[in-house]
């Protein structure tokens, strides 16, 4: 599935499911980043990605780790715009670690509501009926507003909060759930999806507190 769609600046963008050859976009992208934004997302400074990591990144297998890449559609230099990806939990199969992030160039553009979009979807396709993410303790402005969904932390470990949130049966029920607000946090570094690029697909992944989780 690709997906045109044009930015709010009226810039075109082309969404499609990410390829082995975008491992130099999520390379440009991770520098594209502000070192506030790295920070956020990784909870360290990074400024590269291994070799092993972008190709855990990119050669993905479509059922047990989605990714979409969001890229420039008339401007071949710009190397990326936004990336979302889900990873299964082996031993929860209808489960999934769930990651948003959009340049910060584009940020307000519109681009994270449809990257979310696209990921519910195509998780909601494949059986996937929860995402989880975390969140650190000290943040309890959005762990305030995710109790008032009735989203509580499941368990705490080194003073971060795991986090399930429900996805409907159809991608039409959305936006009744609070599944968008969750996702939207993601993108702006609020909450962390853990799937880490040092575990291959198919094994479990780990528990633990966060450290740094490449998610472009």
């Amino acid at each position: 599935m690709r997906l045109e769609t044009t930015l709010r600046d009226g810039q075109a963008a082309l969404i499609r499911p990410i390829e082995p050859g975008d491992k130099w976009r999520l390379q440009e992208g991770l520098k594209a980043l502000s070192p506030e934004s790295r920070y956020r997302r990784f909870f360290r400074e990074i400024d590269h990605f291994t070799a092993e990591q972008l190709r855990y990144l990119t050669e993905v297998d479509g059922h047990n780790h989605v990714a979409w890449i969001a890229i420039a559609r008339d401007d071949v230099d710009i190397p990326g715009l936004g990336v979302a990806r889900w990873i299964r939990i082996v031993d929860q199969p209808t489960v999934a670690e769930a990651a948003v992030t959009v340049v910060d160039q584009f940020h307000g553009q519109g681009l994270g509501s449809t990257l979310m979009w696209l990921l519910a979807k195509s998780a909601i396709e494949q059986g996937i009926t929860d995402f989880r993410v975390w969140a650190l303790g000290e943040n309890a402005p959005i762990l305030h507003l995710l109790a008032s969904f009735g989203i509580k932390p499941r368990g705490w470990e080194g003073g971060v909060a795991e986090l399930l949130v429900p996805l409907p049966a159809s991608v039409d029920d959305l936006d009744k759930t609070p599944a968008p607000l969750i996702l939207k946090a993601t993108a702006t570094g609020e909450l962390v999806g853990r799937a880490r690029p040092e575990i291959p697909v198919g094994t479990e992944l780990e528990t633990g507190p966060i450290e740094a989780v490449p998610q472009l």
